[in-house]
């Protein structure tokens, strides 16, 4: 009787360790999704400057809820309003040296050292997270868990020495594993190229969203 006690408590004890375990690791998943269905549907228009940026709003839109973008950081960040992320970019990260671009990910999102700048012709190369263990990989880790819900004519928008630059997407697709090929596109005219591991708290494959100004 006193056995039968003992294993019915421990087993309770590793069902309820191992559900908290669970719960832990997808809540911030879970969380991000419930934030990004709430404000599907609600009518949000975004403005920098005074110029509103969201243009899946129709015309003749009676929606009041002007909402103005405050950039964490206007020397350099990223703003993607349709996934509620706004974060800091560090500058001029490395792709190869393993130990400093994760250390540069804690930080931010990553610009990847000799790619073009905010603005500038040529191929902007934007990396970071979209990971579960936040413990880990701390604040960011999860800062592109929704980039997947990107689509066509969504806004990208950066903060470059103090302006702002809009780009719009035009091209999102997954390739499997570290298939380097479109993070060495060339362009003439300015192109953001973002990339970030998928599904997220794997590295089975990257996703990739691409936008022009």
């Amino acid at each position: 009787m006193i056995l039968r006690l003992i294993i019915r408590t421990i087993a309770n004890f590793l069902f309820t360790f191992g559900l908290g375990i669970l719960i832990f690791t997808y809540a911030p998943l879970a969380y991000s999704e419930v934030r990004y269905l709430t404000a599907k549907n609600t009518e949000t228009n975004y403005s920098i400057d005074d110029k509103r940026v969201d243009e899946n709003i129709s015309e003749g839109s009676e929606s009041e809820n002007v909402v103005p973008i405050v950039p964490v950081d206007k020397d350099f960040s990223v703003i993607i309003t349709e996934i509620d992320v706004n974060a800091p970019v560090v500058k001029d990260v490395t792709t190869v040296n393993q130990n400093e671009y994760m250390d540069a990910l804690k930080n931010g999102v990553a610009h990847a050292r000799g790619t073009a700048l905010p603005g500038q012709n040529g191929n902007m190369f934007i990396f970071a997270h979209s990971s579960l263990n936040f413990w880990q990989l701390g604040k960011y880790a999860t800062v592109f868990n929704l980039l997947d819900k990107l689509e066509p004519g969504d806004s990208i928008i950066f903060y470059y020495e103090g302006k702002p630059y809009v780009y719009e997407v035009f091209q999102k697709k997954l390739v499997s594993g570290w298939d380097t090929r479109p993070f060495a596109d060339e362009y003439d005219v300015p192109v953001v190229t973002l990339v970030t591991c998928y599904p997220p708290g794997t590295t089975k494959d990257r996703l990739i969203i691409k936008a022009k100004m």
